[in-house]
């Protein structure tokens, strides 16, 4: 019976994720190509910088279990910090480019440091960097992406047609709980291969 009851929970929530994906179709399109651009612009930056950038705010030492606790926090108090920020700017049309900009910042910024690991720290940085942090953090990015989608459409929606405070909580609730596991399997991530350095943005 559990089992079944598992089964019929997950189903139902990735119908829902499906609808959702549907219903914001053309604003997780447009999203997804600004993204892209701003990190291949991170990427762009960077090589065009006649030496190398350390990157020192966002690239750490790492030492351990102490670091690898700091980081996971400082990871996430920013993505919680643009999850809020995108939220406020969900609340009305015209404050929407904004929230899209935060997170093409972010994505600027991941193929810029990204570019700086790599070029910084060679085999290390490349290892952390396309097994690590690379597939974690566009996890992110992506998981943003959709998170800003559904809660500007459920904003606009609001609106419309009046208050649906309890759909909107729920997005924010778990959407939360994936970073927060994404940034748990990154740090773990970051023990199993035993990294010399961390990036946090």
């Amino acid at each position: 019976m559990s089992l079944y009851k598992s089964k019929s929970l997950f189903q139902k929530s990735k119908t829902s994720l499906l609808s959702k994906c549907r219903e914001t179709k053309g604003r997780i399109i447009v999203f997804l190509v600004i993204t892209l651009i701003c990190f291949i612009a991170g990427i762009v930056v960077y090589a065009s910088l006649p030496t190398f950038y350390p990157a020192d705010e966002y690239i750490l030492n790492f030492n351990g279990v102490n670091s690898g606790f700091g980081a996971f926090f400082s990871r996430l108090l920013s993505v919680s910090l643009v999850m809020g920020l995108c939220f406020v700017f969900s609340l009305t049309i015209w404050t929407l480019p904004l929230g899209v900009t935060i997170i093409g910042f972010r994505a600027y910024l991941l193929g810029f440091n990204i570019s700086a690991l790599c070029a910084n720290f060679g085999l290390s940085g490349l290892i952390d960097a396309v097994l690590i942090v690379l597939p974690c953090q566009i996890l992110i990015l992506f998981g943003l992406i959709l998170y800003f989608s559904f809660i500007s459409k459920t904003c606009s929606l609001c609106r419309k047609f009046g208050e649906r405070n309890s759909i909107k909580w729920k997005i924010i609730f778990w959407f939360w709980i994936f970073f927060i596991l994404i940034n748990i399997i990154e740090t773990l991530l970051l023990f199993i291969f035993s990294s010399k350095v961390i990036l946090v943005i």
